[in-house]
């Protein structure tokens, strides 16, 4: 509004000195956007889902969690935020379920969030998950329809890395 009083043509037009770094690219981190068209390169379709969930849910997925909670939630069941993408990616595999979906290959990369060590402070760390469903492949009359397996999945994930080793040691779950 000053310019506009005092007059645009009363200011000077003075070139301003820019100095522009190039900053370091890191070699043990992913670009979000490398990272997405991997997946999507390789038939994963990006999902975007709340982040404000279930307590219910984030206590199924872990009973050991402590999920932040929300003061004044935008509904009375998502009262907490998530601390795993898990629950959003769950609940829109079961909504594609539910559609009528044989086959499905969701991805979400965001925020999560979590309690720091000392109780007070917070973490908002990114992180990728994904879910896959139904047959390894679209149907087509090439090839025989299978289940998509552990084998697959780990294609996918050694596509992600492709510098590194990829390692998966078997575990049991309790």
């Amino acid at each position: 509004e000053i310019a506009r009083i005092h007059g645009y043509d009363a200011i000077p037009a003075r070139i301003g000195r820019h100095v522009q770094r190039m900053l370091p690219d890191s070699e043990t981190q992913r670009a979000p956007a490398l990272v997405k068209s991997r997946l999507i390169g390789r038939g994963w379709q990006e999902i975007v889902t709340f982040s404000f969930v279930d307590a219910a849910a984030e206590r199924a997925l872990d009973a050991d969690a402590r999920p932040v909670a929300v003061q004044n939630p935008i509904a009375s069941h998502l009262g907490v935020m998530r601390s795993t993408l898990l629950p959003g990616l769950v609940g829109v595999l079961a909504a594609n379920i539910a559609q009528g979906a044989r086959r499905a290959r969701i991805f979400e990369y965001g925020r999560v969030f979590a309690r720091g060590d000392d109780g007070d402070a917070y973490r908002q760390p990114l992180r990728v998950g994904g879910l896959a469903f139904g047959a390894a492949a679209p149907e087509q009359w090439g090839s025989a329809t299978r289940a998509v397996d552990f084998f697959d999945i780990k294609a996918d994930l050694a596509a992600l890395l492709p510098q590194r080793r990829l390692e998966t040691p078997r575990l049991t779950h309790q």
